[in-house]
């Protein structure tokens, strides 16, 4: 019985540092942000950006059927987490009465941020929205990419490239 024991034990720790090791490493290929990278988003002032498209499926570019209305709109990003939409000329609802909201959050200790977009309509006083939080996967001076979904396989994303 004894000579069991350790071949048990053994596996068991094999297992447990196994199944942390893969976590580990799935947080290490995470970009990590810090407030300095903030700077590239709003110029500590403001910075527009246009929206170069909207995907369901990043990884096969199946674009969204609201990719049409959405890249014609025009976002600024402000400090403090604000973001002014000018929604372009073509509406995603049917109408003139389309509202667009979007503002980003970011996790200084986690080394995340996220953007929040709100789109809807407002028809007799009814107001229909969706809306959708995606996280920050790429940074750069000319381009961002927020997503959902794991590394390798993002779903809805949003690609924005400056003007």
């Amino acid at each position: 019985m004894n000579n069991l024991k350790l071949p048990i034990l053994s596996l068991l720790i094999l297992i447990i540092t196994a199944s942390c090791s893969s976590d580990d490493d799935d947080d290490a290929s995470q970009e990590l942000y810090s407030s300095e990278d903030l700077t590239i988003l709003h110029n500590n002032n403001s910075k527009t950006w246009k929206l170069e498209a909207y995907y369901v499926d990043y990884n096969s570019k199946q674009k969204s059927e609201q990719n049409d209305c959405l890249v014609d709109d025009i976002y600024t990003f402000k400090p403090d987490g604000i973001i002014e939409v000018v929604t372009g000329l073509e509406n995603c609802y049917y109408g003139d009465n389309e509202i667009a909201e979007a503002e980003y959050s970011f996790y200084e200790d986690e080394g995340h941020l996220y953007i929040t977009i709100i789109r809807g309509e407002i028809t007799n006083n009814l107001v229909k929205s969706t809306s959708f939080t995606l996280q920050l996967i790429e940074l750069t001076e000319n381009r961002m990419v927020f997503a959902s979904g794991d590394k390798d396989n993002y779903k809805i994303s949003l690609i924005f490239i400056t003007e």
